[in-house]
């Protein structure tokens, strides 16, 4: 599998299991751990924004056939969701952020993550 195998995975999921508002930024491991340096600074800002503040985002006009032209969410749940080898999780951006300053490691390894998320979902 690859991350945007995994998108697609967690797309369906979303819209049949999940059914709820929130912002996520997906990431894909085949090992046991994932960098915190996987996610960008602006990634964790935007996901900030989601849940503490006023996010707008202006889809951009790639020749597609766009949905619409732009979205706001505000004070929604927003999570970096890790897809490790036997299952995925949802990780709230404020845990992730904690998590990476409180952390000794460099990385989150998929026991720690059982024990952080917010959601899991095996495989």
């Amino acid at each position: 599998m690859k991350e945007k195998d995994f998108q697609r995975t967690f797309n369906h999921w979303v819209k049949e299991v999940y059914k709820k508002t929130a912002a996520f930024e997906l990431k894909y491991t085949k090992t046991d751990s994932l960098p915190f340096s996987v996610v960008a600074g602006h990634q964790e800002d935007a996901l900030m924004q989601v849940k503490h503040g006023v996010f707008v985002f202006k889809i951009p006009d790639m020749g597609y056939q766009n949905p619409y032209d732009c979205f706001c969410l505000s004070y929604q749940k927003a999570f970096i969701v890790i897809k490790y080898l036997s299952f995925f999780c949802l990780i709230d951006i404020d845990v992730w952020v904690e998590e990476q300053k409180i952390s000794y490691r460099k990385s989150l390894t998929s026991k720690r993550a059982r024990e952080i998320a917010y959601l899991i979902v095996d495989n």
